[in-house]
């Protein structure tokens, strides 16, 4: 199809049948307009901590897919296959830590937009300096109930856009 102007247009379900022939996979678009994230990594080498944050995430919203990783190296993988839209990310990690990850993550392409929160066990003052001069876009003790988490990570209804 073209337009009067000689512009080729091309339908949305041929576009996704063809990249679905040819093994090209489309970024997951907001469903419902809400522009919440569909695609969340979470990093944090405490295993329980990371399952619990997975489980309120899927609670809140069984679209989103989830993955996680134990420190900064494993996420770095990770975020070239996932690109994810939200990374939710420890300060202490084995390796390089939150900080220095964040940082990288807002340098790489593929996750400079990412919305970058993190959570820290002992959120002090000059963490959250340290986390705001690597980007974050926001930042929580551990200790905050799953409502606050989820607020934080926008994924709840009345998620607020302020930093916490």
């Amino acid at each position: 199809m073209s337009t009067a102007g000689g512009h080729r247009r091309f339908l949305f379900d041929s576009l996704q049948h063809f990249a679905h022939e040819h093994g090209i996979r489309l970024e997951d678009l907001p469903v419902h307009g809400t522009g919440r994230p569909k695609r969340v990594l979470l990093v944090d080498d405490d295993l329980v901590f990371v399952e619990y944050l997975r489980e309120i995430v899927l609670a809140a919203d069984a679209g989103v897919q989830v993955e996680c990783a134990a420190d900064g190296f494993q996420a770095g993988q990770l975020t070239e296959t996932l690109r994810p839209q939200l990374v939710v990310l420890d300060i202490n990690m084995p390796g390089f830590d939150g900080i220095d990850l964040c940082r990288r993550l807002r340098a790489n392409p593929t996750t400079a937009t990412a919305r970058l929160v993190v959570l820290s066990g002992a959120l002090s003052s000059e963490h959250i300096a340290a986390a705001q001069a690597a980007g974050a876009d926001a930042w929580l003790e551990k200790g905050a109930s799953a409502a606050a988490i989820l607020a934080v990570m926008q994924l709840s209804e009345g998620a607020a856009r302020a930093r916490v």
